[in-house]
């Protein structure tokens, strides 16, 4: 915060007011104004209050793989106490492993502070997949295998391991009290392994999350973190929909509404008589590839009415139809967002991701 020390704001009326969709009529929660441009700008217990309110009631969720973090610097791009106020959710893309005392302690802040929910995520693939197989025993396939007990020959070996596993990494959620789990689901994107290539191995592994993480998790904390997927959840076993939080889509390059209806389409498919068409809408959460279109907030995309926007911001304007009703969707986002961090100049960050936010869910101020 040192480099926006000369913004000073020596007072700010917040006025907190309730914001209904016009899409559909349920009164939406408190909406906080997001502040987090305006650094100097000083928030009280009860905007953070407020803010930790609105995180926790039903609402179109703001995502994002967040890929900067070191929790230290003067610049906050590295820092979560530097991403928006009204963010919801962010999955620590490539930074999740180890965290060294700074990120511990700048993740607590956003956790207990802003409310934001912070997820392991990373390509599961095989087993041993996040690189959490100790040294030596990580040494090549098969001497990870050996490690969890797996055997090609033995398909309850196969299972016990892939729980050993899970439990393993719901161990590591618990060390170092992240908010859940992402899986990144791609097996038809070159990551087909020897657990992502088969429903059965898949399902245990979800299964085994699932009572430890998500909405069917045993325990009170665990209900309280997330399970999602993200990449291919047209492609999951049907039977895991309900293990699921949120389907996360790289609606990549979008071209409009059109697109982002055939996906959502096929996803509901694919859950057919395990999930109703408005649950699958309802965490359906649709993202753009900030690691390509950062400086333009996406590419051009055209909604069902002939508008055009770039495509965040037609993700964030997009209503889900279904059975001929407008749907509340899970939300919106990007892959690696903090590549836009300083986009608004000194003293607005983030535009393209706060303007999406607003959108889905606006604010009166």
């Amino acid at each position: 915060m040192k480099q926006f020390s000369r913004f000073f704001l020596g007072a700010i009326a917040v006025v907190f007011l309730f914001s209904a969709c016009e899409d559909w009529t349920e009164t939406m929660p408190i909406m906080p104004t997001d502040m987090t441009h305006v650094i100097s700008t000083v928030k009280t217990d009860e905007y953070y209050a407020n803010l930790r309110a609105y995180k926790k009631s039903d609402h179109a969720i703001s995502f994002g793989w967040y890929s900067a973090w070191s929790g230290t610097g003067a610049n906050m791009v590295t820092s979560m106490a530097g991403l928006p106020d009204s963010l919801d959710v962010v999955s620590m893309w490539g930074s999740w492993s180890n965290p060294s005392e700074a990120q511990l302690k700048d993740l607590r802040y956003a956790q207990e502070v802003k409310g934001i929910k912070a997820l392991m995520v990373f390509i599961v693939e095989d087993i041993g997949s996040g690189n959490i197989t100790p040294a030596p025993h990580n040494e090549s396939m098969e001497s990870i295998k050996t490690y969890w007990g797996w055997n090609d020959d033995n398909d309850a070996a196969i299972h016990a391991a892939i729980e050993k596993y899970t439990n393993a990494l719901c161990d590591t959620i618990d060390k170092y009290n992240y908010d859940g789990f992402d899986i990144d689901f791609e097996p038809n994107f070159g990551h087909k392994g020897n657990l992502s290539g088969h429903p059965d191995r898949m399902m245990t592994f979800v299964k085994t999350m699932g009572k430890r993480v998500g909405p069917k998790a045993e325990t009170e904390r665990g209900r309280e973190r997330l399970l999602v997927v993200d990449g291919e959840p047209h492609s999951m076993p049907p039977e895991s929909g309900p293990y699921f939080n949120y389907f996360i889509v790289q609606a990549y390059g979008s071209s409009g509404d059109a697109n982002l209806d055939s996906r959502l389409a096929r996803t509901i498919s694919n859950f057919e008589g395990i999930l109703t068409p408005e649950e699958v809408a309802n965490r359906y959460i649709v993202t753009e590839n900030f690691e390509k279109y950062a400086q333009t907030g996406g590419t051009s995309y055209r909604d069902r009415y002939g508008n055009t926007y770039r495509s965040l911001e037609g993700m964030a304007r997009w209503t889900p139809i279904v059975n001929g009703k407008k749907v509340r969707k899970g939300g919106c986002g990007a892959y690696r967002f903090d590549l836009e961090y300083d986009l608004g100049g000194p003293t607005y960050t983030y535009p393209a991701m706060r303007k999406a936010i607003q959108i889905m869910n606006p604010a009166v101020h």
